[in-house]
């Protein structure tokens, strides 16, 4: 369990770091890992990616 929070961690240092350092494919690649391992931990506890998607949409929807 604890690996699966870990690696969130470690895939969001790792996009910060290709952000600070400019690099937009590095960036974009660790952005999907990032996203992956989301989706994961999400898993684990009963969520889903395309939970978070219906959240976001109704966000986008809340400022339009």
């Amino acid at each position: 369990r604890n690996i699966r929070l870990k690696k969130i961690g470690e895939e969001a240092a790792e996009l910060i770091a290709a952000c600070a350092d400019g690099y937009v494919a590095r960036a974009t690649e660790e952005a999907a890992d990032l996203i992956y391992h989301i989706g994961v931990a999400l898993a684990a506890v009963g969520g889903s990616l395309d939970a978070v998607a219906t959240v976001l949409f109704e966000r986008s929807q809340e400022k339009a």
